[in-house]
């Protein structure tokens, strides 16, 4: 069987690297550029994706409203407490959690559509282009991009997500 609607994985998978990346260019800004930074929110992200895995109880909006509430969370703590030696443990945390639904979120698919292959290639597809327009944007627009865009691509994956409910009711 097909993924019945692969924008939900691409939009996801923007989202995710969106997220990501914009955790990481905000310590980097705010506490530090070292390699520590990087390796600790990758670290957690992907210790949050594993914790994912096994979390039955997390839907898809209190996933991605869990990772904005960590985000903008961390974005308040660095930008009022800059270089503080506590922020990176509590960003590290936030980047965690944020990182739940990631794992879930293959769970969740996988028991729809049951293709691996399929699923990977439009997450990793959006992630690619989340990447891209990170970048782009965050030359460009700078700090505005990193506190608006996770937002904005939360709010287009949860419409999304409304999208999907309405044409997969059954019977249509």
């Amino acid at each position: 069987m097909m993924i019945k609607f692969p924008s939900y994985a691409f939009i996801t998978g923007l989202y995710f690297s969106t997220l990501q990346f914009c955790f990481l260019i905000l310590l980097q800004i705010n506490i530090s550029s070292a390699y520590l930074t990087y390796m600790i929110i990758t670290g957690s992200w992907l210790a949050g994706s594993l914790v994912g895995l096994w979390m039955r109880s997390l839907n898809r909006h209190l996933g991605v409203g869990l990772g904005l509430f960590c985000f903008y969370g961390v974005y308040a703590l660095v930008t009022h407490l800059p270089f503080s030696g506590y922020t990176l443990a509590f960003s590290a945390l936030g980047a965690g959690l944020a990182g739940l639904w990631a794992g879930q979120f293959f769970i969740f698919l996988l028991s729809q559509y049951k293709e691996v292959d399929r699923l990977f290639f439009h997450e990793n597809n959006g992630f690619l282009l989340g990447i891209i327009i990170f970048f782009v944007g965050f030359t460009m627009l700078g700090r505005e991009f990193v506190f608006w865009a996770p937002m904005a691509l939360a709010g287009l994956l949860l419409l999304n997500h409304t999208w999907i409910k309405e044409h997969s009711k059954p019977g249509q």
